[in-house]
């Protein structure tokens, strides 16, 4: 998780000189796209600082009140911070439909243009850094970071799109980008707090369980998986499976079998915990 925070201050660094430069620009150049992507990068801003300090806390380890340790704060900023995303979103998406009836007839300075191609090419490249560094220490909140700054790559471009609209001699369409922006804003806020929801009500992937009771359903002795439950734990999974055998099997036989169960599933760096029960098939 510490190697995970190289990426949560990288994200952090990019979005803060980001987002001056684009609100400085947008309000300088009259562009209403370049400002709405500008506070795009405000809440990217507050999604890194909250998966930063959702990462330190969940490096605490388990206490009197917490026996399961901390992992989940990673999950809980993460949605604090996606809530923040919506309510930008909404508020660009209104500013902005109130702006399309009445367009900005200024010209807009060539300066919001690169700004906003070079915001691109740069959430692009971390986005790609991001993208590597969840693969590798298994951050879903970096996984959603990588998501969030790709998606912010294509809100940059939106705001190209806008700003030739207006040059050519179509000045709503810089107005209707920033309509665009607001409802990706919204989309990505969504996009990063439905995993999170599903995590914090512990909630899994059915598709990634599958694997884990084929593994169990093969080990010697096992007759039959009667139960197989599993729920997040921030980037982890704790899992709970009850296993049919021989009912003449001895108590120490039984347990060396629970004992081989334990030791193939925890072999998946993914789970955390197991708990194993015993009936007889």
């Amino acid at each position: 998780m510490k190697e995970a925070q190289k990426g949560a201050w990288l994200s952090i660094g990019s979005y803060l000189l980001l987002a001056i430069a684009k609100l400085v620009s947008g309000f300088w150049a009259h562009s209403e796209a370049v400002s709405a992507d500008g506070l795009n990068n405000v809440t990217d801003i507050l999604l890194s600082i909250a998966i930063l300090i959702g990462l330190k806390v969940s490096l605490q380890p388990a206490d009197e009140d917490h026996h399961y340790g901390h992992k989940k704060a990673e999950t809980v900023a993460t949605l604090v911070a996606a809530s923040f995303m919506v309510l930008v979103g909404l508020e660009v998406w209104i500013r902005a439909v109130t702006t399309i009836g009445n367009p900005e007839t200024i010209a807009i300075h060539p300066v919001a243009l690169w700004i906003s191609l070079l915001s691109a090419l740069v959430m692009l490249m971390v986005s790609f850094y991001n993208s590597r560094l969840s693969k590798k220490t298994g951050s879903g909140a970096l996984a959603a970071a990588a998501k969030d700054n790709r998606s912010d790559a294509w809100v940059s471009i939106g705001a190209v799109i806008g700003i030739v609209g207006t040059w050519i001699g179509y000045p709503w369409l810089d107005a209707v980008s920033a309509v665009v922006i607001g409802f990706l804003i919204i989309r990505t806020g969504w996009e990063v707090a439905k995993p999170a929801i599903l995590c914090l009500m512990d909630g899994v992937d059915q598709s990634s369980l599958q694997g884990m009771l084929d593994e169990v359903s093969r080990i010697d002795q096992v007759q039959k998986v009667i139960h197989f439950r599993a729920r997040s734990h921030g980037s982890c999974y704790h899992i709970e499976v009850t296993i049919g055998v021989d009912p003449h099997l001895s108590v120490l036989k039984s347990h060396e079998v629970t004992e081989k169960v334990e030791e193939q599933l925890l072999q998946n760096k993914q789970i955390e915990h197991v708990h194993v029960h015993v009936e007889p098939s």
